[in-house]
């Protein structure tokens, strides 16, 4: 399907690492200006829009990347579109290439990640990004604003399922706390680059380091969306937890009560949809954390609800 493109980019591909339902993922050797590995990704399909347009988003946020981002990110080849407007793009096959987690649970990381070296790895990440969220090119601004969601987006996503694990009556008052978080929310959304999946599948390993992969979801989010989803994962480990919130709430310049109204909107939601995750999986890794997770989940939700009593 790609044998002629392949060709005029000098792509030899070797190992196939998806293959639809949404992308293709092709591993090869870039034999162009010297020889190095790389990966070869775009749609399934030529009619697959939204899958288009994040790949898009990806494509261009590497190539723009300034030189203190480009560190945490996978190197961009090349990109383009083909014939029938379908874009690809060739970025580094980061090696080793170790995701951080176990098994193939999208949730539960390594115990090893959570060390002091990369704790400050992961604040890093999350300060160059709010960084870069102030000098961004107003092209990329504009592109990345198609697929901006507010937080009535995110709550008809996520609220409902949190009536399968509380009753009538905590549900009330996490709608009661969303209608009043709602303008902060708001507000906060359009301020900060968000890479949307900032959790273990997603970072890498590359030689001593880390490369964060996978930009499809980048985009305009709050300061507190890719902090929680990383700091709910490590619930494993208190110690480390608590030494990132510290690390990030010092280096966050918002009001206290606009950071406690951010956090316990993403925990309340995202733990909603991480409880339905274990509610339903399978994965041993998942199965046997089961009853010790979702506690936590629980009682972030519980712990959020009895910080706003007048709510």
């Amino acid at each position: 399907m790609f044998e002629e493109l392949f060709k005029e980019k000098g792509f030899q591909p070797q190992k196939i690492f998806r293959e639809g339902p949404r992308v293709y993922v092709i591993g090869g050797r870039l034999r162009r200006n010297g020889e190095r590995d790389a990966v070869f990704k775009t749609p399934f399909r030529s009619t697959q829009e939204i899958t288009n347009l994040h790949l898009r988003h990806e494509a261009l946020l590497l190539h723009a990347a300034p030189a203190y981002l480009q560190k945490f990110l996978p190197a961009i080849y090349d990109f383009g579109q083909d014939g029938g407007g379908r874009f690809w793009y060739l970025v580094e096959w980061v090696k080793p290439g170790q995701p951080q987690i176990i098994g193939e649970s999208d949730f539960v990381m390594k115990g090893d990640f959570f060390t002091q070296s990369n704790l400050i790895w992961c604040l890093e990440v999350i300060a160059v990004l709010r960084h870069l969220s102030g000098e961004i090119p107003a092209s990329f601004a504009r592109e990345i604003s198609k697929t901006v969601y507010g937080l009535a987006d995110y709550r008809s996503l996520l609220e409902p399922l949190g009536k399968k694990f509380f009753d009538r009556e905590t549900m009330s008052a996490v709608g009661r706390f969303l209608d009043a978080a709602e303008p902060v929310y708001n507000r906060a959304n359009r301020t900060t680059i968000t890479h949307h999946e900032f959790y273990g599948s997603q970072i890498l390993s590359s030689g001593k380091t880390f490369k964060l992969a996978d930009w499809e979801n980048v985009g305009w989010g709050n300061p507190l969306r890719d902090f929680t989803s990383l700091w709910i994962r490590a619930y494993e480990h208190p110690a480390w937890q608590k030494k990132f919130l510290e690390g990030f709430r010092k280096d966050l310049n918002i009001r206290p009560e606009e950071f406690e109204v951010l956090f316990g909107v993403e925990k309340i939601l995202q733990n909603f949809g991480n409880l339905m995750l274990f509610d339903h999986s399978r994965l041993p890794e998942e199965v046997s954390r089961r009853r010790e997770a979702t506690e936590f989940f629980r009682r972030c939700v519980r712990e959020t609800l009895e910080n706003y009593p007048l709510i």
